[in-house]
């Protein structure tokens, strides 16, 4: 341990194993249940990986339909992997995000050396504190596309930074490969990856721009060529369905500012969760409230010496990052602005570094850095273990797993699940691993041709013996088949006035019914003429 070198790379690591543990840990069971988006990443993986179409029967989309929202690609492609390896299963289904966003560790402590200039301290504190961070840990452990979007993002930026110190055009044109996979991977990168990519670049030619522009047109067009089949469907339904779902109408400059600046409220970093129960941990916002104080210690210590390129090139990413996000109605959302936590994890680790420089003896330095991380670990389990099963388990579509087993189990001429929505419908398929050529051949058509052109949700959804929608009741109940609801939507009243007969009961976390399953009695229905 007396070489330098050798102390880092073990430090490291046992950043890298903290990493791996906070995002793997019961990560098949918390978040509980299994929410909608991820269920359709995962059967659309299995659906490619099994017959070369996903569920709608379109050959290898480039926007995935799924509930008229289209999702980017990249995630689902990459999801086949662990979806052969392991299975259709909630962990394989989370895989990807939760690995990735383990190893990210590592990118931010390179990209954090290279910003300041080899200073192996303060990468090591930044690899320390994004391992930690809430809001790293929270969205690794979903099926969403954000870890992907990021990940490839900085190993995009990395290699750039490297291909121009180099004067490499090999790794350079790599960069810009990784920067428009980043574009396919979620709708924030698709703003953001070629403008950083660009802005990089002119910060680093602006001296010479007049005399070679040839350095700054050639990664560009690239990125250009490969974000051309993209391209060619952004102002299609397809390309436009997130950005209408999500977008301000009328947006005004004073509801982008007030929504812009959201994202560098104290308020909104340190202290308040993201409002969304599906976004944030309960009672615990993007960072701990305690890094605070080194937030604003780093930000006296970042603008206290000149800007370097590198440091401009922070700044600039910490600036870009939110302004797809603040072009949606929600006033701060963690997932959207996700590129954020790069800048900000750097900032707060200067401000650690500073107070640490601060204290002259080792071992105090040792206490604070234990205490901080004891505290950090005490208050995180505590909302990510306690108090998410407990209090959100509803947010989170729980109970469909528990349903798929009791069908597996239990056979019935049919099956109606009662969803206002229709998206449930994704659930069942998933957890009942249905065989995606039958699902393609039984369901509602749609015509493939208008793939990218029809985003209208249908509502209702049949296939095979299953159908997903709103409870007829003039018809439902005089038809032999299992109903299952919640309390709220099928009531025991409701159930004694049509003579339902309860089968089963799914009860969560919190000891209460989550969905009841009736069967129907049609003949004692009919008798009883009401």
């Amino acid at each position: 341990m007396k070489n330098p070198s050798k102390k880092h790379f073990f430090l490291l690591a046992g950043f890298l194993f903290i990493a791996f543990f906070l995002r793997f840990y019961k990560l098949s069971s918390n978040p509980p249940g299994l929410y909608v988006d991820e269920a359709a990443t995962g059967y659309n993986a299995y659906s490619i990986l099994e017959t070369g179409k996903d569920e709608y029967g379109k050959s290898f989309p480039l926007f995935f339909r799924s509930f008229g929202d289209y999702k980017m690609p990249l995630n689902i492609y990459l999801t086949i992997i662990p979806v052969l390896a392991l299975g259709l299963n909630v962990f394989s289904v989370r895989f990807i995000s939760a690995f990735l966003g383990s190893i990210t560790v590592i990118l931010i402590y390179l990209l954090t050396k290279k910003v300041f200039k080899n200073n192996e301290s303060l990468g090591l504190l930044s690899a320390f504190v994004y391992a930690i961070s809430p809001w790293s840990i929270f969205i690794s452990r979903v099926a969403f596309e954000g870890n992907v979007a990021l990940f490839l993002l900085l190993l995009a930026l990395l290699l750039q930074l490297k291909a121009l110190e180099d004067k490499n055009k090999i790794i350079m044109i790599f960069s810009v490969i990784i920067y428009a996979l980043s574009a396919y991977s979620y709708h924030t990168e698709r703003f953001i990856a070629p403008v950083i990519m660009l802005l990089v670049l002119l910060i680093n030619y602006w001296k010479i721009i007049k005399k070679n522009i040839v350095n700054i047109l050639w990664p560009f067009l690239l990125t250009v060529l490969l974000l051309l089949p993209q391209t060619n469907l952004f102002f299609s339904p397809a390309g436009q369905a997130r950005i209408e779902a999500l977008s301000v109408k009328n947006n005004s400059a004073n509801i982008f500012l007030s929504l812009y600046t959201s994202y560098f409220s104290p308020r909104n970093l340190f202290f308040d969760p993201d409002s969304d129960l599906q976004r944030s941990f309960p009672n615990l916002s993007v960072f701990y409230s305690w890094m605070i104080f080194p937030f604003l210690i780093g930000l006296y210590l970042f603008f206290l010496k000149k800007l370097s390129k590198e440091k401009i090139i922070l700044l600039m990413f910490l600036l870009v990052s939110p302004i797809p996000a603040s072009l949606a109605r929600d006033p701060f959302s963690t997932y959207r602005s996700y590129p954020m936590i790069f800048p900000y994890v750097v900032i707060i680790s200067l401000g650690i570094e500073g107070v640490m420089n601060f204290l002259k003896e080792k071992k105090t330095r040792l206490a604070v850095c234990f205490m901080m991380f004891i505290v950090s670990m005490g208050v995180l389990y505590r909302s990510a273990f306690i108090l998410l099963p407990k209090q959100r388990f509803l947010s989170w579509s729980f109970g469909y797993s528990q349903i798929a087993e009791f069908l597996k189990s239990n056979s019935y001429p049919k099956v109606l699940i009662n969803d206002e929505v229709g998206v449930s419908y994704i659930e069942l398929l998933f957890f009942l691993k249905y065989p995606p050529s039958n699902f393609q051949r039984e369901q509602n058509k749609i015509n493939l041709t208008n793939y990218y052109l029809d985003k209208n949700w249908n509502t209702s959804i049949s296939w095979g013996k299953y159908s997903v929608r709103p409870i007829f009741w003039k018809e439902d109940v005089y038809t032999s088949q299992l109903i299952i609801a919640k309390p709220v939507d099928l009531s025991e009243l409701q159930a004694k006035e049509h003579f339902l007969t309860k089968t089963f009961v799914i009860m969560g976390p919190d000891g209460k019914a989550v969905y009841n399953g009736y069967l129907t009695n049609p003949e004692i229905k009919i008798k009883k003429g009401r």
